[in-house]
């Protein structure tokens, strides 16, 4: 399953590149509850700031319903280096989540439907990336068409 922290976070992109139909979407704080109903959960946050700030809060929440994701995954937002707050609190949250695992900026992505994403040739970095998430999240990716 997989979780955004927030709107724009990349979650629905990411979860067409896992092949997974098990999109929760974006958290709101409206949500108390979250449930995976035993599937390992992919959290999903750009690296800015307010974006980590909201992975705090949702780490949190998860922790109360008693969840610690199998897989974070940091988007990079195309705009220059992540900002030093932003990696503090990466890591202090991936001692409760695991290591972020850092997506790179695929510019290829911002210009097709999340239901397309499967389609862009991913460059090796984020080719890895994936590979990453995939391994700590126990899921299989499908096999790219022809």
């Amino acid at each position: 399953m997989v979780l955004g922290c927030h709107g724009g976070a990349g979650a629905t992109t990411l979860a067409a590149l896992l092949g997974t139909p098990w999109d929760l979407g974006a958290y709101t704080p409206d949500r108390d509850l979250i449930s995976v109903f035993g599937r390992p959960l992919v959290l999903v946050t750009r690296d800015g700031i307010t974006a980590t700030t909201r992975l705090a809060e949702v780490v949190n929440v998860l922790e109360h319903n008693g969840l610690r994701p199998a897989a974070l995954v940091v988007v990079a937002d195309g705009s220059g280096p992540e900002p030093p707050e932003s990696s503090a609190r990466l890591r202090l949250v991936g001692e409760r989540t695991g290591p972020p695992i850092r997506f790179p900026f695929v510019p290829g992505l911002r210009y097709v439907d999340a239901a397309e994403a499967a389609r862009v040739k991913l460059p090796g970095k984020a080719s890895r990336a994936l590979a990453r998430i995939t391994a700590a999240a126990g899921v299989r990716t499908p096999t790219p068409a022809g």
